[in-house]
C-alpha cells in the first residue's frame, strides 16, 4: 500500500466512526517510513480543519458538493489540506497521485472533478484561505481554527475576548511528552534520547515530565521498552500531582479509569496505598492490565471492570479520582476527529452522565474525603455547570482551593480549574477538587 492509497483509506474509516491513530497503526507495517509519515501528514492535516478545506475546494467546484461521489470528496478535502498546508509535498505530485487513485476505482468523473478542482487549488487556493483568515467573523476565525462554530460561539460567551485566544491556541501542533518517574531513570533516559538524536529536555513545569520537539512512536522512546517512559501529556499527569497535593491518608479510588495510564501513575505515587479502578470497557480494562504490567505496576491495582454509577469497590475511599467521559474538546488538536462527531444534543448526554457519575463519587467518599473531578473539556457544560449542580444539590460538598498555580491555569466560572492549551504539550483540561464535610453520608461499598 502507497502513501496516499493509505491515506484515503484511512480517511474512510474515520468517516466509519474509527479514530486515525488505530487505523495508521493498523497498516503501519505495510508502509515504508516515508510513506507512513505521509499518510500520518495528510489524515491529519485534513482532519484538522476539514471544514476550512471543503469551504476551500467548494468555491471551485462547478457542481454541487452534493452531486460528488464520496471518493471524490475525500479526495478533494485530503488534496486540498496537502496543498495548502504541507510545503515539503510537491503539489502536482499529490494531485496525480489522487487522480490516478480515482481511476484505479473506477470512478473517470471523480478523476476529472479532482483532477480540475485541485489545480485550481494550487493556483488561487492560498489566496482564498489569507481571505478568510484577516475576517474577523467568528464563522471564518472557526474555520480557520478547525473548531465547529457552535464550539466557537460557546467559548466566545463563556471566555469574551479570551475566547479569540482559546481558538488560536487550538491550531498549536501537539508534541509528545513522557512521564518518567525516577529522577536516575530520567537522566539516563534523557542521555539515551540525546545520543539517539531525539530532542529532548525535562519539563520545567512537571519535574516527572520529558518534553520531545516533535510526536514520537511511543515504543521507539528509550525506556518505554522498559515501563520507565509511559507517553503522557502534562495536563493528564496533573491528575495525580493534584491528588499528592491533597491526600491526607487513606485508600484510593479512580473511577473510568480508562487504559490506565493515569492508574500507573497514580500507583507509582502512592506505592504503599490500597488502589482500586473502575473501567465499564472490558477491553480497556485489559489494556489497562496490560499497561500495569509494561510499569510494574502488575498486583499493586484492583481493577473492576463494570459501571462506575454502580460498581462498588471493596473499602470506603478517601480520595476519588473522576476523569469523566467527555467531548475531549481540550485534545482535538491530537484526536481531531472527534470534534466532527459532537454534537450539542451530545454533549447534554455527556453532560448529564457527568453530574450523575460525581454524585456517585461523593456518595462513595468516606467523610472528609476528597474527589478530583476532571475532564479534559473546555465546555462549561461538562465542567462548571456540572460541578454547580452538584455542589447545590449536595450541601455537605465544598470545593477545596486548587493547590497549584501559573500562567497555564485559569479559575473557572465560578467553580474549578481549567489548563489552557498554550503549549504543546499542554492538552485543555479542567479539574475540580471537591470535599465532603465530616457529616456527609456515605454509601456502603
Amino acid at each position: 500500500m502507497r502513501g496516499i492509497e493509505a491515506a484515503l483509506f484511512v480517511w474512510r474509516e474515520v468517516r466509519a466512526g474509527k479514530f486515525a491513530s488505530e487505523s495508521i497503526r493498523r497498516i503501519a507495517d505495510s508502509l515504508s517510513p516515508g510513506d507512513l509519515t505521509l499518510v500520518s501528514s495528510l489524515v491529519y492535516a485534513a482532519l484538522r480543519r476539514q471544514f476550512l478545506w471543503k469551504e476551500i475546494y467548494g468555491r471551485f467546484l462547478r457542481t454541487s458538493p452534493s452531486g460528488l461521489s464520496q471518493s471524490a470528496g475525500d479526495a478533494l478535502c485530503i488534496g486540498t489540506a496537502g496543498i495548502l498546508e504541507l510545503r515539503t509535498f510537491a503539489p502536482r505530485v499529490l494531485v496525480n497521485g489522487l487522480v490516478q487513485e480515482m481511476k484505479k476505482q473506477g470512478d473517470d468523473r471523480g478523476s476529472r472533478i479532482v483532477n480540475a478542482v485541485l489545480r485550481r487549488v494550487a493556483e488561487e487556493g492560498r489566496e482564498q484561505m489569507k481571505m478568510i483568515e484577516v475576517s474577523g467573523g467568528l464563522k471564518e476565525q472557526s474555520l480557520i481554527s478547525g473548531i465547529p462554530s457552535w464550539v466557537a460561539s460557546s467559548w466566545r460567551n463563556t471566555w469574551g475576548e479570551d475566547g479569540k485566544r482559546l481558538l488560536r491556541m487550538m491550531r498549536i501542533r501537539p508534541y509528545s511528552s513522557f512521564r518518567i518517574t525516577g529522577v536516575n531513570d530520567r537522566e539516563r533516559i534523557l542521555g539515551v534520547a540525546r545520543e539517539k538524536g531525539i530532542r529532548c529536555w525535562q519539563s520545567p513545569f512537571l519535574s516527572s515530565s520529558v518534553r520531545l520537539a516533535g510526536t514520537f512512536f511511543p515504543p521507539d522512546f528509550p525506556g518505554y521498552g522498559e515501563g520507565l517512559a509511559t507517553p503522557q501529556t502534562e495536563s493528564s499527569m496533573m491528575v495525580a500531582e493534584v491528588m499528592k497535593k491533597m491526600h491526607k491518608g487513606g485508600p484510593l479510588l479512580e473511577m473510568c479509569s480508562g487504559r490506565g495510564v493515569k492508574t500507573g501513575h497514580i500507583s507509582s505515587l502512592f506505592p504503599e496505598t490500597p488502589l482500586e479502578s473502575i473501567e465499564l470497557s472490558p477491553a480497556r480494562a485489559k489494556a489497562a492490565e496490560r499497561e500495569l504490567a509494561r510499569t510494574g505496576m502488575r498486583g499493586k491495582v484492583r481493577i473492576i471492570t463494570g459501571d462506575a454509577l454502580h460498581a462498588p469497590p471493596s473499602f470506603v475511599p478517601s480520595m476519588i479520582s473522576l476523569d469523566a467521559p467527555c467531548s475531549g474538546s481540550g485534545t482535538w488538536s491530537r484526536h481531531p476527529e472527534s470534534k466532527w462527531r459532537l454534537t450539542p444534543e451530545k454533549l447534554d448526554s455527556l453532560a448529564s452522565l457527568q453530574i450523575n457519575l460525581l454524585k456517585r463519587a461523593v456518595s462513595l467518599l468516606a467523610p472528609g474525603g476528597i474527589v478530583v473531578y476532571s475532564t479534559c473539556s473546555l465546555l462549561k457544560n461538562e465542567n462548571e455547570n456540572v460541578v454547580a449542580q452538584v455542589l447545590s444539590e449536595e450541601p455537605g460538598l465544598v470545593e477545596l482551593s486548587f493547590p497549584f498555580t501559573g500562567s497555564v491555569f485559569r479559575k473557572g466560572r465560578p467553580w474549578g480549574t481549567y489548563m489552557w492549551p498554550e503549549l504543546p504539550w499542554i492538552d485543555g483540561f479542567y479539574m475540580a477538587v471537591i470535599m465532603k464535610k465530616s457529616g456527609g453520608k456515605t454509601v456502603d461499598g
